[in-house]
């Protein structure tokens, strides 16, 4: 990601800028390896190197001491011999590994070398575990279930590395107060110095780490008061800074990092990788010991603070394998075979009953396995967006004319197979937002949002001047409108075939591709439209509302923190305000009414339907997984919020 810009599913895997393209696009070229679980060449901090033919994972590699401190990320090189004789191997039983696959790399990892959650290009590749929040937050919290069995949790915020937080007045200056008990993977105790430090370290090299533009335009000084207590005075008020930033839930969560490492490091290049410094240095109870473009591997440290403090006991599994994601083909695979524990999830819903038919101990979100498998998240909205500053796309007609060209009934019907529904916000109609969708109802009725009408999108064009040419297609001045849809792979092959053959129909010249550099493009805005799940709102819409603020864009051409570049004085102007008044007070609804009024009418982005996440955690070998009964969190490995199902899952029929 681009300088400050938060880590989810919607950049969806694949911010690449500080990697090679090209060695994405090798590493995305090839094909799965056969054996996931086969033990990976290490890597200690060095270049990687390729898989050599040693045990399975229940036998996996653990590395010796390593060289000097890491160096760039090599291209894999084959060197068997070598791998071999650089690792011992320590064998573990299957029932005590926990094996799973995350998002943001296709059949390979590409930053073997980073564990620097800030620097761009850095995939959620084990470090959403291995370090921990101040809080987390339970998006899915009823009255029946708050976070995890045992841990204290209200209203969904979890304490974790804090106690507690408060904010003064007029939420301008926050107070957060730390757990005394908490300490690194070093030994070294967890203070308050380490959130200032890395506050400020972030605020210093605005814009080139993930979360410095924002950290740069909230914070004004970060200090810590006494060991045990930080203080942060924000540059305006924003009452929802703790949760935004340091409330760990989906992709959202700035972590903490260790001033005594990172103190004298130059965050923008420090990979922070060396296993011979025991580098990561993380509070939690994950210690990496092997890394490879295969897989990872991490132990698990029985010297956890947590356990010794007894604020929560050990996990049961002692290690964790994580491998990079798959097609929806090799994740069935994998699962039937019992070869992997999660996965990412399917990008099809009809794939789910074949993996349920192909291994029984598959489980699913919902009760009893039934449609629509799934479950709803922050990232939940697939939008159709677009370069807002390129010509023609800069102007919201045209916009509004490629809208009325999307059967969004077709586009879940044909493209989603009828396990979704269709919307026409930004965010998902589901728990606290529900009442958001109800309050624009008035200006929907203006400006119908889903509303498929060629005549009108013929209407639009030829007022601008556009009439079809030869072959069917809008054109003006003898030039055809010509564009691409752009996809992150692998997402959204199942709508965009749809979607593309619907703006055929409608006369729009365009195709789609799913270049393996697609964050790339998109960060640098060298693209006209692509499809995204921009995620942010949880409780109030105020975080998805942001994404549009001109002071996250930039010229085309020059990395931007959104993709969208959509400016708007009066939008910038009322959203600034909607994020310093509590949602409670009536003035809230008010300017969100206003916003919103101004946001359908020039239509920056143009939503589509609900995504649903399908991962269907197999219970061979681990159970207590979260589900609709016991939503404490989702399984989703790539989320911050991971930590919580790893540290509540428990082994099946008592094993391990």
């Amino acid at each position: 990601m681009i300088g400050g810009s938060r880590v989810s599913r919607r950049r969806v895997l694949l911010s690449v800028v500080g990697l090679g393209t090209t060695a994405l696009l090798a590493a995305c070229s090839q094909s799965a390896p056969p054996s996931p679980t086969a033990a990976p060449a290490a890597s200690t901090g060095g270049g990687a190197a390729a898989p050599t033919s040693a045990p399975v994972a229940t036998k996996a590699p653990a590395p010796t001491t390593a060289p000097a401190a890491p160096t760039a990320a090599a291209a894999p090189q084959a060197s068997p011999t070598a791998a071999a004789a650089s690792q011992n191997v320590q064998q573990l039983p299957r029932n005590q590994t926990l094996i799973m696959s995350l998002s943001d790399a296709v059949n390979q990892f590409t930053d073997v070398q980073l564990q620097n959650p800030f620097m761009p290009g850095v995939a959620r590749n084990g470090w959403q575990f291995a370090f921990e929040p101040l809080y987390f937050y339970d998006m899915w919290w009823t009255d029946q279930t708050c976070g995890p069995q045992g841990l204290a949790c209200k209203s969904g915020e979890i304490p974790w590395q804090a106690e507690s937080y408060s904010y003064n007045q007029d939420f301008t200056q926050l107070m957060i107060k730390l757990r005394t008990d908490v300490t690194w993977s070093d030994g070294q105790p967890f203070t308050a110095d380490d959130v200032a430090f890395t506050l400020n370290m972030l605020k210093d090299n605005a814009p080139k780490l993930n979360y410095s533009v924002e950290m740069k335009n909230w914070v004004k000084e970060a200090v810590a008061l006494d060991p045990h207590t930080a203080q942060i005075t924000l540059t305006s008020p924003n009452l929802n800074f703790m949760f935004d930033y340091f409330q760990w839930h989906s992709d959202q969560g700035i972590p903490i990092v260790p001033k005594h490492i990172w103190q004298g490091q130059d965050p923008t290049q420090f990979t922070n990788l060396d296993f011979s410094k025991g580098w990561p240095v993380v509070t939690g109870p994950w210690k990496l010991v092997l890394t490879s473009s295969e897989q990872r591997f991490w132990d698990r440290r029985d010297d956890w603070w947590a356990a010794k403090s007894g604020f929560h006991p050990l996990p049961k599994m002692k290690r964790i394998i994580t491998l990079p994601n798959y097609q929806d083909d090799k994740q069935i695979e994998l699962l039937a075979n019992n070869e992997v524990d999660c996965t990412h999830g399917f990008q099809q819903a009809y794939t789910v009953p074949t993996a349920l038919q192909r291994n029984p101990k598959l489980t699913t979100w919902t009760t009893d396995n039934k449609p629509p498998y799934g479950a709803l998240d922050i990232s939940t909205v697939t939008t159709f967006d677009f370069n807002d500053s390129k010509p023609p796309f800069d102007d919201p007609d045209i916009r509004w004319a490629i809208n009325h060209a999307l059967n969004r009934d077709q586009i879940v019907q044909v493209g989603a197979h009828g396990l979704t529904a269709k919307t026409v916000l930004p965010f998902p109609p589901y728990g606290a937002l529900k009442q958001y969708y109800d309050s624009v109802s008035d200006i929907l009725q203006k400006y119908p949002i889903d509303d498929f009408d060629l005549k009108k999108t013929e209407q639009i064009m030829q007022s601008k001047g556009y009439a079809k040419d030869q072959g069917g297609f809008w054109a003006k001045g003898g030039k055809r409108f010509s564009w691409v849809l752009t996809l992150p792979p692998p997402f959204f092959q199942d709508i965009a075939p749809v979607i593309v053959e619907q703006l055929r129909k409608g006369g729009f010249d365009v195709s789609f591709k799913s270049p393996a550099n697609t964050g790339t493009l998109e960060a640098t805005g060298q693209v006209d439209a692509f499809l995204d799940v921009p995620g942010g709102a949880v409780r109030n819409p105020y975080p998805t509302l942001a994404f549009l603020l001109s002071k996250y864009s930039a010229p085309t051409g020059q990395p931007a923190v959104r993709a969208y570049r959509w400016h708007n004085d009066q939008y910038d102007k009322l959203v600034d305000q909607l994020g310093t008044t509590d949602p409670n007070d009536p003035k809230f609804m008010n300017i969100y009414h206003q916003a919103m009024e101004l946001w359908i009418a020039n239509l920056p982005m143009i939503p589509l339907i609900l995504r649903y996440i399908y991962i269907t955690p197999n219970t061979t070998y681990w159970t207590n997984w979260p589900n609709e009964k016991y939503p404490y969190t989702l399984p989703s490995s790539w989320h911050r919020s991971s930590g919580l199902f790893i540290n509540t899952l428990q082994p099946a029929g008592g094993a391990g």
